[in-house]
């Protein structure tokens, strides 16, 4: 059989293998070529139809997605401005231990920001080892939560609030504007780092809150996670 076509067909004496059986002179390559192009003109791409259902698959997974997700956000906005606070009362209660002078943590009732201030000012800075009452100066820092969250006193703390004057402030640079606030009573923070105790709150417009809590004996300061307060009728 391999003689034959050899006979019949000059182009066959080259050495390319020849498919037993065959008839004629035909390359296992070129054989081979045809049934993979049969292979790729069976492939279809997707239908307009399955990437509708695709998408709209997705959708629906989103929108039951995105409520948890924006509760998380909101929920991480509170606990931050929680965390902000947080950072104002550890500076009053450091500048107590640094200077050697009692500090006051103040709030805004039902506003947005908070400061911390000497207790007085006028007092000796001799309670510390290293201070010099003569050269050295009061520290003071402020802090502004955004608009929409919102400082409030527990609600079995019934101590009220106060306006301040001006100098109270010290050389905050937005001094004549936190006179005109509402603050709250102050929180201690003693030259020994020792503070009073006490329980505030920062929320939000949909009362989602945080809890703040100063530990007297020790003057540590902590937040809760956040929740979300009912308004009591």
């Amino acid at each position: 059989m391999m003689k034959r076509i050899r006979n019949i067909s000059s182009t066959c004496r080259q050495e390319i293998p020849v498919e037993a059986g065959a008839l004629g002179c035909v390359p296992a390559r070129n054989r081979l070529m045809r049934i993979r192009s049969r292979t790729t003109h069976t492939r279809r791409g997707f239908t307009l139809f399955e990437l509708m259902i695709v998408l709209a698959i997705l959708v629906a997974v989103t929108a039951m997605a995105a409520p948890s997700m924006m509760e998380r956000v909101r929920s991480g906005r509170v606990q931050e401005a929680a965390e902000n606070v947080r950072e104002v009362l550890a500076a009053a209660r450091t500048y107590a231990i640094d200077t050697g002078v009692d500090y006051h943590f103040r709030f805004e009732v039902g506003g947005h920001n908070v400061v911390a201030i000497p207790a007085e000012q006028n007092a000796s800075i001799g309670n510390s080892y290293d201070s010099n009452s003569e050269t050295a100066e009061f520290l003071y820092r402020s802090g502004e939560l955004p608009k929409t969250i919102y400082l409030r006193s527990s609600y079995n703390d019934r101590s009220g609030s106060e306006t301040l004057k001006s100098q109270i402030f010290g050389n905050l640079e937005n001094a004549g504007d936190l006179a005109s606030k509402n603050w709250s009573l102050p929180i201690l923070f003693r030259f020994d780092g020792s503070a009073e105790d006490k329980t505030f709150r920062v929320m939000d417009e949909q009362h989602r809150s945080c809890d703040v809590t100063v530990r007297g004996l020790t003057g540590a300061i902590s937040t809760s996670g956040v929740f979300i307060m009912e308004e009591k009728r």
